[in-house]
């Protein structure tokens, strides 16, 4: 496990929590629902060891980072380009994983003279109001989310599963792989960083104010103009992720102008594993040295 201290920066919109590893080109990062730095340091750390420097805060509400205006992915890109300033770096590759997407995609927009490209990795990019837009199964329960007064029952269930996960790591393989479960259940090395990061995701199903804040995201956010991003775009997706219908990369792609999309046979919503992890990260670290070179 790569252990890296968490450190604590107070701006003018609260506090940020953060990670930063690496002294390379400089990414920042965002990301997803149900983890900390730490989990995306736990995925991505090849980028560290591809002279990349990572400097990833918790978005709102996650483990010491203030919730601030509850549901706003543009108060979380504000927070991140003051943690920026703080570190004195002055371009950055914006890179959002999973739920991440938003505020990534808010930070591009906003504050472009900092952007130098952006990377959208199996990511949310637009709202949940229809079912298309959510986790293969749960179309269902978008009024579950859209109603506060069902939070007690979904933070119930999320720590269930969260526990759940932790005694069985394949159930959370199953959950976020889809169909290519079988494909990497045999992979030693990724099941032993899932079991890692079921025991991250349990400690954020027990303080979830960052996941609640995520739903609140998820249903209400409308402050994302994709069409307002202009830098180059490298969005990636594998079209069996069962957590974020590949209908999202699509939108992504149509909307920012200068955008490829990168459809790849991965691990389904774990894109750090199966076939083509090899492929997506060379292209990804290609990507990012160019962009910042330029």
């Amino acid at each position: 496990m790569i252990d890296v201290p968490q450190k604590h920066f107070v701006t003018d919109h609260g506090t940020v929590a953060y990670r930063e590893a690496g002294t390379g080109s400089p990414i920042l990062y965002f990301h997803g629902t149900g983890a900390h730095s730490d989990a995306a340091l736990l995925l991505d750390y090849p980028l560290v060891e591809s002279n990349c420097r990572l400097i990833i805060p918790n978005r709102p509400g996650y483990d010491g980072s203030t919730v601030g205006a509850c549901g706003s992915a543009s108060f979380c890109a504000v927070q991140a380009e003051c943690l920026l300033r703080h570190l004195g770096v002055d371009r950055v590759v914006v890179v959002g994983t999973s739920s991440g997407g938003m505020p990534a995609a808010a930070f591009a927009s906003e504050f472009p003279n900092r952007t130098a490209a952006l990377v959208l990795q199996c990511c949310q990019s637009h709202k949940w109001d229809h079912r298309k837009w959510m986790p293969k199964g749960l179309g269902w329960s978008r009024l579950l989310f859209k109603h506060k007064i069902f939070a007690p029952f979904l933070k119930r269930e999320t720590l269930r599963q969260a526990k759940a996960a932790v005694k069985t790591p394949r159930r959370c393989l199953s959950q976020m792989s889809g169909d290519r479960c079988d494909e990497i259940v045999n992979d030693e090395d990724a099941m032993a960083r899932i079991s890692q990061l079921t025991v991250m995701s349990l400690e954020c199903a027990r303080r979830p104010y960052g996941i609640e804040n995520d739903w609140e995201m998820l249903v209400r956010n409308n402050s994302i103009a994709l069409d307002s991003i202009h830098c180059p775009a490298l969005i990636i997706h594998d079209k069996a992720d069962p957590l974020v219908p590949f209908a999202h990369a699509e939108w992504s792609q149509r909307n920012i102008a200068n955008s490829n999309l990168l459809d790849i046979h991965a691990g389904g919503h774990l894109i750090w594993f199966g076939r083509d992890y090899s492929l997506l990260h060379d292209a990804r670290v290609s990507f990012i040295h160019r962009s910042l070179a330029a």
